[in-house]
């Protein structure tokens, strides 16, 4: 046993040397205690990063794209390549559609199509006020479309763009290389998005639902015409009259645009 000695005072002879490790010793204890403590203390505020602890962050919804993506409208194109397209205002329009098609991975046919149901197959067709003009040369469609004017709906060119929403004061969607190529980066983008065809098209149009359903039913007839047997658009509730009538009316006009295209 320790000698019983008086609290606080020093120990004498033989016992001052044990008493003296023994502070030693309890003193170590001491601070090794605070030690561990204060680790242990910074271990449980530090976020862990061990692959077993590590929690995987919180996926945010995808954001819904731009309906109008201006910046995917393509540079205005030379004076040049623009003249080439005066001989036949529906070849112009078919071969820029399919274009487009190959160049946003579109399926085959389904532009064509769409323009089929749009502007039955002409650069420079259009709807002013709900009146359709087919000018056949650019200089006369351009003067149609400034005296247009503001008050009356405008739509224009090959896929038919809204003229007084996305090219107020242009004439861009009667060029049918850039409306086919912005059609196209539109409705690849609203496909990535919604992940059906049938969708993109319905933003596409972004009508009333009847309305809609008019212009999906006639695009599926035509693009039994553009590509026979794709089944891609799977839209119901189509008249069988109407979609007969569509479809010998888009087998018609597609082969008047076939006729009269110069590129083999």
């Amino acid at each position: 046993m320790f000698p019983r000695i008086a609290r606080g005072a020093l120990p004498s002879g033989d016992t001052t040397c044990t008493a003296m490790a023994a502070r030693a010793f309890f003193a170590g204890l001491l601070a090794t205690g605070l030690l561990l403590s204060a680790l242990s203390g910074k271990a449980a505020a530090a976020p862990q990063d061990s692959a077993a602890t590590r929690r995987p962050a919180a996926s945010a919804p995808a954001p819904r794209l731009p309906d109008a993506p201006m910046e995917l409208l393509p540079a205005p194109r030379p004076p040049a390549e623009l003249a080439r397209d005066q001989g036949s205002p529906r070849a112009a329009c078919l071969a820029a559609a399919r274009r487009a098609e190959q160049v946003h991975g579109l399926p085959p046919g389904l532009l064509v199509a769409i323009a089929l149901s749009e502007s039955g197959l002409h650069a420079h067709a259009l709807s002013i006020g709900g009146r359709a003009h087919y000018p056949e040369d650019l200089a006369a469609a351009r003067q149609l479309l400034r005296q247009a004017g503001t008050g009356r709906s405008v739509m224009a060119g090959c896929v038919q763009v809204n003229a007084q929403v996305h090219a107020r004061g242009s004439d861009w969607p009667l060029d049918p290389v850039r409306s086919t190529d912005w059609a196209g980066g539109i409705l690849r983008r609203w496909y990535m998005e919604t992940g059906t065809w049938d969708e993109a098209l319905r933003r596409w149009h972004g009508g009333s639902a009847a309305s809609t359903q008019r212009v999906m039913c006639r695009v599926r007839a035509k693009l039994e015409v553009t590509a026979p047997g794709s089944g891609l658009l799977r839209t119901g509730g189509c008249s069988d009259a109407e979609t007969v009538q569509a479809r010998r009316n888009g087998l018609a006009l597609l082969e008047v645009a076939e006729m009269r295209d110069p590129t083999p």
